[in-house]
């Protein structure tokens, strides 16, 4: 107890002090438990839940997760988060460990891994408590070049975005008005000889302002949705406007103000733009619900082993109701969206009812991740609140999964069968 006269430790070393010790060694890699921890909260770790794609440490992508945690540990994140910044190091280590290349073909400078292993590799980093979204997003959006056929000149470039020294990151697909309906878009396309001229608006881009590449969804002379590849230097007439979100994920608006770009950056068929988009939602919600479970894991792996730990009125806080049913609830809630993602990952591999399979992993990853992240906050109290805990950024991560209704829509459709409501 502080003794009259003493001096107030400052804020942050009081801080560090107090949430540190309790939150079990956080500058270990994966969920340590300290050595002045007890056996229960040791064992606790060597028997956390397994990942229903592989025992751990058992996939050729494990050694480029290791690498990764290895070199960005929490105090990385906490300032990436702190200062709103884009995680360059992280960005430029996985491209030189291959990351981006995963899903594309050796023809094109990636290496063929698939689906899987960019699951695979996303779960454990945000298991570790990284954000991997810029990592996915380079990973999935040059397949859309891909879809536009081989006369596509941008195909070119895959090489270089394979490695990261192309950055390909964003899709300018929603709007102010029309938002998702994007059979309705206001963002034109007129032909101009052998250009197009771009005139609209787009809304909630992430990582626009750190593509090299935007693909940007237009009608083009009123024949329906076509994808334009528009890049963000040099560019007359494009704008982006950052928007301060609750994630750090770089959202920007894009003006596009009479943008003219030649027909060589047109990525696929005049009125198939769509289509070339939803081709890619399952990989999309396969990656979303590898973030979300992730997400969910790092929260529980680290309030489970607090809850044996910490003793109160002398006994662990673990032992009352209140602590260990919502512990319990986010445990079930992350198996079940684990065998929903193993689900979707075969339906995917065989083309088999993928689009409705990874709507239902999506939709069970981000209410796991829900709730993970309270049983954490009813676990923890109001440490949780504090940022060196880095469940409240967690928290604010796990609400870009919380929009549901279309996907809720398309299971009603294409499960039930009921009457489309969108």
């Amino acid at each position: 107890m502080r003794r009259s006269g003493d001096a107030w430790p400052a804020p942050r070393q009081a801080l560090e002090a107090v949430i540190r010790p309790v939150l079990l060694g956080e500058k270990e890699l994966r969920l340590p438990v300290g050595d002045a921890c007890s056996a229960d909260a040791k064992a606790w770790h060597g028997k956390r839940i397994r990942h229903v794609m592989g025992t751990a440490h058992d996939h050729p992508v494990d050694s480029i997760a290791d690498a990764l945690i290895r070199s960005f540990d929490q105090s990385y994140w906490l300032a990436i988060d702190e200062k709103r910044a884009f995680p360059d190091a992280f960005f430029a280590l996985a491209g030189e460990l291959g990351v981006f290349g995963m899903l594309l073909p050796e023809s094109s400078g990636g290496t063929a891994l698939g689906p899987r292993a960019i699951a695979r590799l996303v779960l454990r980093l945000h298991e570790a408590g990284a954000d991997a979204t810029s990592l996915s997003a380079q990973a999935l959006l040059p397949l859309i070049v891909l879809r536009g056929g081989p006369e596509v000149p941008l195909r070119e470039a895959l090489p270089r975005v394979a490695t990261g020294a192309v950055r390909m990151m964003a899709v300018a697909a929603t709007e102010p008005d029309s938002g998702l309906e994007v059979s309705k878009l206001a963002t034109t396309a007129v032909a101009d000889g052998s250009n197009w001229v771009l005139r609209g608006a787009k809304i909630y881009i992430s990582f626009a302002m750190q593509s090299d590449w935007l693909m940007v969804l237009a009608d083009a002379n009123g024949a329906g949705p076509t994808l334009f590849a528009v890049p963000r230097e040099g560019t007359k007439g494009l704008e982006l406007r950052p928007l301060a979100m609750i994630a750090n994920r770089h959202t920007t608006m894009v003006f596009l103000d009479d943008v003219s770009i030649p027909d060589a950056f047109r990525l696929g068929p005049v009125g198939k733009g769509l289509t070339q988009l939803a081709d890619g939602f399952s990989l999309r919600r396969i990656a979303a619900s590898a973030e979300a479970i992730g997400n969910a894991k790092f929260c529980l792996g680290r309030a489970a082993p607090y809850a044996i730990e910490r003793k109160v009125f002398g006994r662990p806080i673990g032992a009352n109701q209140g602590v260990q049913y919502p512990l319990a609830q986010a445990a079930v809630a992350i198996h079940a969206a684990e065998l929903a993602l193993e689900d979707a990952l075969v339906a995917f591999e065989t083309r088999d009812r993928a689009n409705e399979r990874s709507a239902m992993a999506r939709l069970l990853a981000g209410s796991a991740a829900e709730v993970a992240v309270k049983a954490a906050f009813t676990t923890f109290g109001g440490m949780a609140l504090a940022v060196e805990a880095h469940i409240e950024r967690k928290l604010r991560e796990s609400t870009v999964h919380s929009f549901d209704n279309l996907l809720l829509g398309l299971v009603a459709e294409r499960v039930l069968h009921l009457p489309r409501g969108y």
